[in-house]
């Protein structure tokens, strides 16, 4: 029953996040789940926990990608359009590295577009560690 809802939810999201903008999209795309929310989805351990993100709540999430047992490293975007690069370590939660830059207006346009919000990505990370407990 329980992996019965985690697939509701997974479509539920992907009805809410890729099926509505199609309509609007122009013939015969298909849309697939976004490398970010499977980033977040394999990486459940990191993002549950909400006090990680407590100073980046207002960002869109562009990239995750686990280096290692005990780094991750997450691409942000923030609100005013800066790429902020951090590395995290997984057992103590600090910030062993950040980085940040500013892209040209098309490029930071399309990395929004590929984006979720941070707070979205928390949700999805808390609904799917607490179904599948």
């Amino acid at each position: 029953m329980k992996r019965f809802c985690v697939a509701l939810w997974l479509c539920a999201m992907c009805v809410m996040f890729w099926v509505v903008p199609a309509f609007g999209a122009s013939g015969g795309q298909q849309r697939v789940l976004p490398p970010v929310v499977e980033g977040v989805v394999r990486n459940l351990d990191f993002f549950a926990r909400p006090w990680v993100f407590w100073r980046h709540e207002n960002h869109f999430l562009h990239d995750v990608n686990r280096l290692n047992d005990e780094l991750i490293g997450v691409t942000l975007i923030s609100p005013s359009g800066f790429e902020v690069n951090l590395v995290y370590d997984v057992s103590t939660l600090k910030i062993v590295y950040r980085n940040s830059s500013l892209h040209r207006r098309h490029r930071r346009e399309a990395m929004r577009h590929e984006s979720i919000s941070v707070a979205d990505a928390v949700r999805l990370a808390r609904s799917v560690a607490m179904t599948s407990n």
